[in-house]
This record gives structure tokens, sequence and C-alpha cells, in this order.
């Protein structure tokens, strides 16, 4: 059986909006189906302009019929809740920021799924003050436990505290962006980060901020690049640029160091470049190293035939 890691996140920070109006507040804007969403489970949400260009991603936890959690970089929390506040007008909704928040994953060390037996397990290990979320993205993922307490204690043994990156590579691996440094802010469109593949955005649901463009970017398959896994020997930093037949395609986001000595990293390329290389037509280059294309095996199928692409 895979070994249970747990990684602590770090600098996240969560609003609670709460009232009686709350799921239709939040559905209204956010680019998810919350109405649905059960008590107990959590989406992946994000908030976009007008113009459909993401200004926040963020993890939606429903802890109550009526009351949301919702997590975000630290340095993003007090510009969603002005703009969540902005939008709320004379609705009987309370938007706060939670003090002592604290979260984490718990992931298998080989990304298989848990159980619902491996689950109930570990909620009936925790306290009533922390609770538990399968991560509705990629069951690689795990589960989040989020909890308003000063220090979390292991208490089954069988967990392995893991550093964040090993998490990390995971998340990478399965082209999953998170944050600003995979989603440049007011500029990052919905398909380009695959956010539909993560069940981040919703189209059948009712309008949203930005829902004109992010449809009619999927119906006319107007999307001119994507964020996709790739690997090299030499470092992949943020912003560090990726280059086929000698022209710029695309640049890096969010990486990491694998235990082998190469690097992961998510990046934006061309999608006529990506293209290119999934056909083994051209290769990528960073400064002078290859890069290799590290599709997940769930989504190779999927590459070639995108109607959104």
């Amino acid at each position: 059986m895979s070994i249970i890691l747990h990684s602590y996140k770090h600098d996240r920070s969560a609003l609670e909006v709460s009232g009686e109006e709350t799921d239709i507040f939040l559905n209204d804007i956010l680019t998810a189906e919350l109405v649905l969403l059960p008590v107990g489970e959590m989406r992946m949400a994000c908030l976009l302009s007008p113009q459909g260009r993401i200004l926040h991603d963020m993890l939606i936890f429903r802890v109550r019929t009526n009351c949301y959690w919702i997590e975000v970089a630290s340095n993003q929390i007090s510009d969603l809740k002005k703009r969540i506040t902005i939008y709320r007008l004379r609705k009987a909704i309370t938007i706060d920021i939670l003090e002592n928040w604290h979260s984490s994953h718990l992931y298998h060390q080989d990304g298989s799924a848990f159980s619902a037996t491996q689950i109930s397990q570990i909620k009936d290990e925790l306290n009533n003050n922390q609770l538990v979320f399968e991560d509705s993205r990629r069951h690689e993922l795990g589960l989040h436990v989020i909890y308003k307490e000063h220090k979390f204690s292991l208490q089954n043994q069988s967990w392995e505290d893991a550093d964040l990156e090993k998490w990390e590579s995971i998340r990478i691996a399965n082209m999953v962006p998170s944050g600003e440094i995979d989603m440049i802010p007011n500029r990052t469109l919905m398909l380009e980060a695959n956010l539909d593949l993560f069940q981040a955005v919703n189209f059948q649901k009712g309008c949203y901020i930005g829902q004109e463009v992010t449809a009619r970017t999927k119906y006319r398959g107007l999307v001119k690049k994507k964020i996709v896994p790739i690997s090299s020997i030499e470092p992949l930093h943020k912003d560090t640029p990726i280059f086929q037949d000698d022209k710029e395609v695309g640049s890096c986001h969010s990486s990491v160091k694998l235990g082998d000595g190469h690097y992961l990293a998510l990046a934006t390329l061309r999608l006529d470049a990506l293209k290119s290389n999934i056909n083994k037509q051209i290769e990528f280059v960073s400064k002078t190293q290859s890069v290799k294309l590290e599709l997940p095996s769930w989504y190779e199928s999927y590459a070639l035939n995108d109607k959104s692409s």
C-alpha cells in the first residue's frame, strides 16, 4: 500500500462567506457551479474580470448549507474580500477573513486515489475543528485538511511529513495551475490554464462575471496557448523562456527540482508549437538544453482533439 504523505500549505488564508443567499450570490459571480455543490465537498473556482481574464483563483469548501470557506494565497485575501464585497450590494451575506487559518495536504506518495474507507478512517482520527475534503481537480492531489488552530499534529503515525515540493511535483505533473505564479492576474484566460478540465468552470450554469468571453473562447476555438508540464536537466525558473526552432514560444511558471536532478515546471506554450512537438516535428529548448513535454497520460489522447483549440 502506498505511503500517505502530509504537507503543510504555506502562506494561505481564507474568507468565510455566509448567509441565506450565499450559494446563489457566489454562483452568480464565480466560474464554478456552487449551488449544487454538496456540503463537505470542494471546488476550484475563479473570479474573472468582465473581459474574462482571471483575477483570482481559489479553492471553495462548502462547510455548511449557507457557509463557504474560500482559500487563496495570503497576499490575495484582502483584494478578494474587497472585490466580493462590491458585488454583495444589499444581500444578507457576511464576508469575513478567518483568523488562525491553516490547511494542509494528505496524499499518496504514488498519486493513487483514497478509498472511501480510508477517507472515513482519516475523518475519525481528526478532531471536530479539522475538516477533510477530497480535491475535486484530480484524485492524485489527495485530500485537504482545513482547520482554525495554531498547530496540527499527526495523530496517525503512518502518515509521513513531507516538504510541500513533493505535493507540488504531483500538482505540476498533472497540469494543475495554482495562483499568480501560474496565472498572470488580469491576463490569463480560463481555457489557457485548462481550468475546464478541473471543474473550475461550468458551461451549463447561468451567467457569471466574464462568462460571455469564456464561452466564446471555448465554442469558437480562440485559445492560442496552453499551460502544460515540461522538464529539463537545466533549471526551469519563473519566466525562463522556451524556444522552438530558434523562436521563443513560451515561458515557465511554477517549478520543482525532482529527486533525479531534473526540473519539472508548468509553462505557457503557443498552441501551434505545442502541437508540432506532440507530432514530434520540432523540439523545445531552454537556453542550451533540450526540454521535454510531460503531458500526463490522462491528457495525451485529449491534447490533439481539444475543441477549444
